[in-house]
């Protein structure tokens, strides 16, 4: 599905960094598990994802979330050039478009496709057409001004079942307050239909150097933090990355969110799609 092959990581030793949440105890279990991981799945695979799954005290939500929410990892888990994106816009999608293709832009091979917000709503309306588009692109992005009208066309649709590719939001240019406005040509209403290529690229790039959540009603949360085939120190600090984004109160509104910390965690695991869960922390 991807425009180049996945690329994988090297066995050259990263610099290490100090971790921030895991104690000496908690990342040595943590190594022990994610290399015993590593080595079940050399037997099958060598990229996988790896998950960490995460038992809290308490829901990590008031009510049932789609969106998923950024959260930034030290290894990336992906590069820019390798993914198939798509880019859903305002109407008329070629006032956007045009200025991101342009030859010269930096966004001129970025995206896979770009397509307005009507041709999206029809695509999505349809259940065999949702499920082509889900399965085609590695990411989705939409106009922020448009993603809140995501959950009522995409609530019956794949999208809300798996929340794995639920359509991120970007914006099309810097928020600024003295912003050149359009007039529309249907009405008075002012309408700011500027495009920047680089802040856009810039918002992509920031996607892509981190993993996703969602936030939930129940005590389970479930994060990738990896592949197979990354180091073993970068999956244990994308571990204690994760970890710390959840439990740190500095990273609210969007991170935070176990309530108590890292008191307010129950068990840690790590585990790909194939395997049974390895401990990384089990409080008694």
């Amino acid at each position: 599905m991807s425009k180049k092959q996945k690329s994988t990581t090297t066995n050259t030793t990263p610099t290490t960094r100090e971790l921030v949440v895991l104690d000496k105890q908690t990342a040595k279990q943590a190594s022990k598990s994610i290399k015993a991981l590593q080595n079940h799945n050399s037997q099958h695979s060598t990229h996988e994802l790896v998950y960490l799954i995460l038992n809290t005290k308490t829901p990590t939500a008031k009510e049932k979330e789609f969106v998923p929410r950024i959260l930034p990892l030290p290894k990336r888990l992906a590069k820019l050039n390798d993914l198939q994106i798509l880019l859903v816009t305002k109407d008329p999608v070629d006032t956007y478009k045009t200025p991101l293709v342009a030859k010269g832009a930096c966004t001129e091979d970025i995206f896979q496709d770009i397509i307005s917000y009507k041709r999206f709503r029809k695509q999505v309306s349809n259940a065999k057409e949702a499920t082509k588009l889900y399965h085609e692109y590695d990411l989705i992005v939409i106009d922020h001004r448009l993603h809140p009208l995501l959950p009522k066309i995409l609530s019956k649709t794949i999208f809300v079942k798996t929340n794995k590719k639920y359509p991120l939001m970007i914006q099309m240019a810097r928020p600024t307050a003295d912003a050149q406005l359009t007039k529309s040509k249907r009405s008075n209403k002012l309408k700011d239909e500027r495009v920047e290529p680089e802040y856009v690229l810039k918002q992509l790039k920031s996607i892509c150097k981190g993993t996703t959540f969602v936030a939930s009603k129940g005590t389970c949360l479930n994060v990738v933090v990896g592949y197979t085939d990354y180091h073993p120190v970068e999956l244990l600090h994308n571990v204690d990355a994760v970890l710390d984004y959840l439990v740190n109160e500095k990273y609210r509104p969007v991170g935070g969110v176990v309530k108590g910390g890292f008191e307010g965690i129950v068990d840690v695991h790590v585990k790909t799609s194939e395997s049974i869960s390895l401990p990384i922390l089990e409080k008694k």
